[in-house]
């Protein structure tokens, strides 16, 4: 009976130990995952319905359309406003390059001309929202620094909690990000300012699937400091579309606005 015991107990012990041995998951490889979920590599539209919220009440909102795909191995983000007119034709593009600071380039139609906007200012404020131009592109891995920091829930999710330290700290200082272990979807965001005092906080909810591709429907990005609250939410999402290259190029994005895909 006593070696019964004995027995049991080493059984025991061996499995501690061997549940404890398991490795963390890096945390660069977290993000990458993340980031992952939230970029469909298959060609895809969606209409984007934009709200802006002051503290005092004010209510701004505008819809805009996207469409992602790749050309020549790199891929890309359009975003064109369709309404209000006073801002209509508005465009956004961003390509993704390996190894290299994305790519953006911004048509403003009252200017009538295309600027290419400088790496440093990829988190400048996306038609004056909370968002910025990269929140509506693609996730950078290669300018920064990723620590995973541990778990972590969110709304009763277990989550992995993430720290990511910008290579150029002139916007952000820090951003903590909470992944959730099974699906790899991103479930918080909050963004440090220079100060590094909390400035923004993101969320992403009412995730559906459309054609095996999980979609984050409505998401919120509050300012702390202003309380300023500006969120997107997503519809009409259609995955394996066939895009013409041209819709990508950024010396056509006067055109974009008009093109038979938004129709």
């Amino acid at each position: 009976m006593r070696q019964l015991r004995w027995l049991s107990f080493a059984l025991c012990l061996l499995a501690a130990v061997a549940s404890g041995a398991a490795e963390p998951p890096d945390g660069r490889a977290v993000l990458g995952r993340m980031k992952a979920w939230l970029e469909p590599t298959a060609p895809s539209t969606r209409r984007l319905a934009m709200t802006v919220r002051s503290a005092k009440g004010t209510v701004v909102e505008w819809k805009a359309a996207q469409a992602r795909g790749i050309v020549d191995g790199n891929p890309f983000v359009l975003t064109v406003v369709l309404d209000p007119p006073d801002v209509r034709g508005t465009a956004l593009l961003i390509e993704e390059r390996a190894g290299q600071p994305n790519a953006e380039w911004l048509y403003v139609p009252y200017l009538r001309r295309v600027r290419q906007v400088l790496p440093v200012n990829e988190f400048e404020s996306f038609l004056n929202t909370e968002f910025t131009d990269s929140d509506v592109g693609f996730i950078n891995l290669t300018d920064r620094k990723v620590t995973l920091l541990g778990d972590g829930q969110v709304n009763g999710v277990a989550a992995y909690q993430l720290l990511e330290v910008p290579a150029d700290p002139r916007t952000f200082t820090r951003i903590v990000t909470w992944v959730a272990k099974d699906t790899g979807q991103p479930l918080k965001r909050e963004y440090y300012d220079v100060a590094d005092r909390l400035w923004k906080v993101e969320t992403f909810e009412d995730v559906a699937t459309v054609q095996g591709t999980p979609v984050a429907q409505h998401v919120r990005m509050e300012d702390v400091q202003t309380g300023y609250v500006s969120e997107y939410r997503i519809s009409d999402v259609a995955v394996g579309v066939q895009i013409p290259g041209a819709l990508f190029d950024w010396q056509q994005l006067a055109q974009a606005v008009d093109h038979p895909l938004w129709k």
